[in-house]
């Protein structure tokens, strides 16, 4: 296995530990992850993550400002910088932050989102909610675009048009006898 598949495993584990709220794990990993690859950008930027889960937020701007100056483009570091800056009171940061993420990466589900949180806690509700439902829009056509370009997904739905075929030439087969 080379260097970059270990790093890549080892970031999928950690995204497993992530996604059950096992902090120290996902921790312990995404660092065996940047001993492999200093600069795997989205090991950072999750450290970052659970930095911020654990409201150590010093330490989650820290990875997320590295992740930015390893990655001038990750537009997932820059949303999360902006989260820590709306976490600490910073609007002027936040919003920038966000507009940063979203110049990159247009339509990012979660900048839009929480750019809409952000316009609606500073009074400008009817903006808040606009982006809200742009962010919910977003997400749900990329979570369709993944799901479509699964492999297994893509078996499972031919399977379902043979069942849907098979079904049919049944059906005219007992109406025509």
């Amino acid at each position: 296995m080379g260097v970059e598949n270990e790093a890549e495993g080892l970031y999928q584990e950690s995204l497993i530990h992530l996604e059950r709220w096992e902090l120290k794990e996902a921790e312990e990993v995404l660092w065996k992850v940047l001993d492999i690859e200093p600069n795997h950008v989205r090991a950072l930027n999750k450290l970052g993550v659970v930095y911020a889960h654990r409201q150590q937020l010093d330490q989650a701007e820290r990875f997320f400002n590295e992740a930015v100056q390893t990655d001038p483009q990750f537009a997932d570091a820059y949303s999360n910088l902006g989260n820590i800056y709306q976490e600490r009171g910073w609007t002027d940061r936040a919003l920038s932050a966000y507009q940063k993420a979203l110049f990159l990466d247009p339509g990012h589900p979660a900048a839009t989102h929480n750019m809409g949180v952000l316009y609606r806690k500073t009074g400008n509700i009817g903006k808040g909610v606009d982006l809200l439902k742009q962010a919910a829009r977003a997400e749900k056509g990329r979570l369709r675009g993944k799901i479509y370009s699964s492999p297994r997904t893509k078996r499972l739905i031919g399977l379902g048009w043979a069942v849907v075929i098979l079904i049919g030439l049944l059906v005219l087969f007992f109406l025509n006898r």
